[in-house]
């Protein structure tokens, strides 16, 4: 009876880990799949075809709004664009995710979304884009690793106007009810990332604010690992099948020594 009840107890914390974990990859893979194609279309359009790609971006501009609602608690037509209107790229916390227009939930499960009423990204002085993506959802890692930023750190955003650096100049927390604030600077383009925070109680959200710098490269440098609950479970349990199977071997060869006995 007791062997029993480990096995189940073992099945149990093996589905509670690999879920997320199984989860993710296949997250993961969607969106990769989604950037791969978007990038290939960035790389083999003719300076013609950059055109009009820019011009569809200029058609799905909103009117400008100096605050906008929380995406999270407003709703969104839950529709998905074919071609994201660009992608956003953190290094620090190896995130690239591709950005649609708008923040349905459809949206929000897998990608970032760029919030109604705000720029669309085009490196232009006085304007500001407001991004934003869930935090701590059991499939996908999306922005959980956002509050990692801090001044001086650099993200990345690209599309059909190229790449854009950008420094963190802000990092700050509002509640959730609070309307967003898009402020616009004459001589700078801002962008903020958005998520909600503390994690899992989302009663509030974090809002990180970086300006365009010249870029210091042509790529986007490669995002470094950052160890995650659901990664260091999954070490932890593998550590554990192998310390289980280490002793059940020992044990299974003793065993066999005194029966030859």
């Amino acid at each position: 009876m007791r062997k029993w009840l480990v096995i189940l107890l073992f099945c149990l914390g093996l589905g509670l880990i690999g879920y997320p974990a199984a989860s993710n990859v296949v997250t993961h893979w969607r969106q990769q799949g989604v950037l791969t194609a978007y990038k290939r279309q960035l790389q083999t359009t003719s300076a013609t075809q950059r055109k009009r790609l820019r011009a569809a971006l200029q058609r799905q501009e909103t009117h400008e709004q100096t605050a906008v609602q929380d995406p999270f608690k407003t709703t969104a037509k839950n529709v998905v664009e074919s071609t994201p209107i660009g992608l956003v790229a953190i290094p620090k916390i190896n995130v690239e995710l591709p950005v649609f227009a708008g923040t349905s939930e459809q949206i929000l499960q897998r990608y970032a979304g760029l919030v109604q009423g705000t720029d669309i990204p085009q490196g232009q002085k006085n304007q500001h884009s407001l991004i934003t993506a869930h935090r701590g959802l059991p499939g996908a890692q999306l922005f959980t690793d956002l509050p990692r930023l801090q001044r001086g750190d650099r993200f990345y955003l690209k599309n059909a106007y190229g790449l854009m650096t950008y420094e963190v100049t802000g990092v700050r927390t509002v509640k959730a009810a609070t309307k967003q604030p898009v402020r616009r600077v004459a001589t700078q383009n801002q962008v903020t990332l958005m998520t909600c925070t503390p994690y899992m109680l989302n009663t509030h959200r974090l809002l990180v604010t970086g300006r365009r710098i010249p870029n210091a490269t042509q790529t986007i440098p490669k995002g470094k690992f950052v160890w995650d609950w659901y990664k260091i479970g999954l070490l932890v349990l593998v550590s554990l099948l192998l310390i289980a199977g280490t002793w059940a071997g020992i044990r299974r060869y003793r065993e066999r020594r005194r029966e030859a006995r």
